[in-house]
């Protein structure tokens, strides 16, 4: 033992921290405008017709003092917004029309037919992509310090500036840079369609079979910078030659050398409007509303979902990595992280018969105790969301880090007949993880078939390997007790039981080839039986 982490505080001593300078306020503003015209327009007694259009206008984020600077790659300097240049760092998009389209049929008293297209820009405002402005190479600066043997040198918590700090350089210095985008960007879309079909069963019962889907184009993607990828190494599998440059000479390169430029970049297609997505899906449900104290609500959804890259956050912002082959995005189609092929759920209610008015138990204690109890539940089954390996243990197939291996399929990892347990839920002999990546310095390929320099041909995410589904029973036990204090006032006493049937909702197996348990389920995704009891005072 070397020291005490404690007797270092009391000392006021630092392990390490860092020091921020920043030579003014950054204060960015953006709008977003948007105008919708829409009419219904009744062709018969039957037929009813949507139309509409949306126009949307996105800013990109302006500094209100011209604190934001960008790079202008024909000049190969900094310029600061607003200063002999644009105010911002992309132009606005003016042709951002989203048409829209819907009708509705009623062939027969109880049948409606419904139809709708639609086009969607997700608004830009509020994503980083809004703005691209860089404060940091000419408005922030960071010095950091770390202990060494001589910690008394270092400084205390009582004065912790160190003596020298780099001073933020100039808005108009000529500095290296990390990326640039072009002015003019396609902005993102989504495209989206169904067709319904809805019946009504009785007075309070509905029957619905939709088919729903959608496509994204120009999605925003996270990208690699300067990144030295396409080689005569990478592109010797496909019978291809290509030059190098000084700046770029091979693969282990790995990003633009000092004193490169632009143009010594290999072409980037499209920056950052590069991902896709095509979803198709059949969705039904059936409702009964509450009525002779019960409800029932249940829908089920069997859908494709495919893409190249996929958001991890519910928004159209992808934060996947960027895959194996920046330059070939058909590579990375399959399909999505959030694919859910079948989905079921039931919602129902149930308002306990007993009490002052219902049918059993009308009068006495019994009554009174049992009176105006409900219980409702969610029940949700759903398949698995798909599996996916990497591999990055000998290197990245960028050693700018950026990229992610995949292995080559020499199998099946789900054949048929396979004994799928959580010590065993795929066959991990079908991967080979040696020699599929151009950046790891492999031999010269012999010939076509030739694995090696080859990235490897594993989908990102395989479609018949997937995490364990998804089995579990919500249930939630209520009472409403009116209080004379008020005619709205009253007291909900309420127990829910998470996980109910306490069945073990397992996690994804180990992805890691590294990891001795590769291919094992070592967690559980849902914690065991939980009661939660709760009070609740409304008025």
């Amino acid at each position: 033992q070397t020291g005490n982490a404690f007797a270092d505080f009391l000392f006021g001593a630092v392990n390490n921290g860092d020091v921020q300078v920043q030579n003014a306020m950054v204060s960015t503003r953006a709008w977003s405008y948007a105008l919708f015209v829409q009419d219904d327009l009744k062709l018969s007694p039957k037929i009813t017709l949507n139309l509409g259009v949306r126009w949307q206008y996105d800013q990109s984020f302006r500094e209100l003092h011209n604190g934001l600077a960008f790079f202008n790659p024909y000049t190969a300097l900094w310029e600061q917004f607003g200063v002999n240049a644009p105010d911002a760092s992309f132009d606005p998009s003016p042709t951002q029309f989203a048409p829209r389209l819907g009708f509705a049929w009623n062939p027969a008293p109880s049948l409606v037919v419904r139809s709708g297209f639609a086009i969607m820009y997700p608004s830009a405002v509020g994503h980083g992509r809004a703005g691209d402005g860089q404060p940091g190479p000419n408005l922030l600066a960071r010095t950091n310090i770390a202990a060494g043997t001589n910690w008394s040198s270092l400084p205390r918590i009582t004065n912790p500036d160190p003596a020298a700090i780099t001073a933020p350089i100039p808005v108009d210095g000529r500095v290296s840079f990390s990326s640039w985008a072009p002015r003019q960007q396609t902005p993102p879309l989504f495209q989206l369609w169904n067709l319904t079909l809805e019946r009504q069963l009785d007075a309070t019962t509905v029957a619905q079979l939709a088919y729903v889907g959608s496509r994204g184009r120009h999605l925003p993607i996270n990208y690699a910078y300067n990144i030295c990828q396409q080689t005569p190494e990478t592109t010797a599998r496909f019978g291809w030659s290509a030059t190098t440059s000084p700046f770029c000479p091979s693969a282990a390169a790995k990003v633009l050398a000092a004193g490169g430029s632009l143009s010594d970049l290999v072409v980037t297609p499209g920056y950052w409007g590069l991902s896709s997505s095509d979803y198709h899906s059949v969705q039904a449900k059936f409702e009964r509303r509450f009525t002779r104290g019960l409800s029932i609500l249940a829908n089920f959804t069997w859908s494709r979902l495919r893409d190249d890259s996929s958001s991890d956050w519910g928004g159209f912002w992808s934060l996947d990595v960027l895959g194996q082959d920046f330059y070939n995005r058909g590579a990375e189609r399959s399909v999505s992280a959030g694919d859910i092929p079948r989905r079921l759920t039931i919602v129902p209610i149930v308002e306990l018969p007993f009490g002052p008015d219902r049918r059993w138990l009308n009068e006495g204690l019994a009554g009174r105790v049992l009176a105006d109890w409900r219980v409702s539940a969610i029940y949700t089954l759903a398949s698995g969301s798909p599996f996916g390996i990497t591999d990055n243990s000998y290197g990245y197939c960028s050693p700018a880090h950026t990229l992610s291996n995949r292995p080559m399929m020499i199998g099946n990892p789900l054949p048929s007949g396979f004994d799928q347990t959580i010590a065993h839920w795929f066959d991990t002999s079908a991967f080979d993880f040696s020699g599929t990546c151009p950046a790891a310095g492999l031999a010269a390929p012999t010939g076509p078939s030739d694995p090696n320099k080859a990235f490897g041909n594993a989908p990102r995410y395989f479609s018949n390997v997937r995490n364990p589904g998804l089995n579990n029973l919500d249930v939630s036990v209520q009472r409403d007790l009116k209080l004379a204090v008020g005619s709205q006032t009253r007291l909900q006493l309420r127990a829910d039981f998470y996980n109910f049937l306490n069945r073990a909702q397992f996690a994804e197996p180990i992805s890691d080839p590294s990891n001795p348990a590769f291919g094992r389920i070592t967690r559980t995704a849902l914690s065991s039986r939980t009661l939660q009891l709760g009070v609740h005072l409304y008025f």
